[in-house]
């Protein structure tokens, strides 16, 4: 497996976590959930993967993509969108929840630290529905800490960055595109179409 996507959005992550922590913020401390076998199954052109996390997401066959079981990590696949990048791609979290925890709450305590990244912009924030469960989409731009290399340094690129986030049976979700931003739109029809393939099982 690549680690290098994994390691750009475990810090993003882990920064998010943080933060939330730091603020005093109600998130769980416990573990993502519990992994359980995950699969893949290809028809024609595109391959669907099914997380033991509870959800299914379905991408283009030929995409390169890494997938984890780790407890340790909330990133349970990332799917690189640009051949030429380990930056431009869509990927999933799923992270154990507080009974009872909201959409609400679990929003505000993923993007506790996004908006203290440099040069943030909040360009959209909107509500709608991943699988019949309310969801919010925000899409926002910043200085982000990315690993651009295999010597696991990280530097702060701007990216712009979609994120969705549904709430589900004590888990909450993140469907997330990240791009340069010169790339965004170039990759964003098809970002748009795995996201939107996302459903909960």
């Amino acid at each position: 497996m690549d680690n290098r996507n994994l390691i750009t959005a475990l810090v993003i992550a882990a920064l998010i976590t943080l933060a939330a922590t730091a603020a005093g913020c109600t998130t769980s401390t416990s573990p993502s959930p519990t992994p359980t076998p995950s699969s893949q199954m290809t028809s024609g052109n595109n391959t669907t993967f099914s997380s033991g996390a509870g959800f299914n997401i379905t991408y283009p066959t030929a995409l390169k993509v890494d997938t984890s079981n780790d407890p340790t990590t909330p990133v349970r696949i990332y799917i690189y969108l640009n051949p030429n990048s380990v930056i431009d791609g869509v990927n999933v979290w799923a992270n154990s929840l507080s009974a009872g925890e909201t959409l609400g709450s679990y929003v505000a305590s993923q993007t506790a630290n996004i908006t203290k990244y440099p040069s943030y912009q909040q360009i959209s924030n909107n509500t709608t529905t991943v699988s019949g469960q309310p969801a919010q989409t925000i899409v926002f731009q910043g200085l982000i800490p990315v690993q651009l290399n295999t010597s696991q340094t990280t530097a702060n690129t701007t990216l712009k960055v979609m994120q969705t986030y549904v709430v589900n049976n004590n888990t909450g979700y993140v469907i997330n595109y990240k791009a340069v931003p010169s790339d965004y739109n170039t990759y964003l029809a098809q970002a748009q179409r795995i996201m939107s393939s996302f459903v909960l099982t």
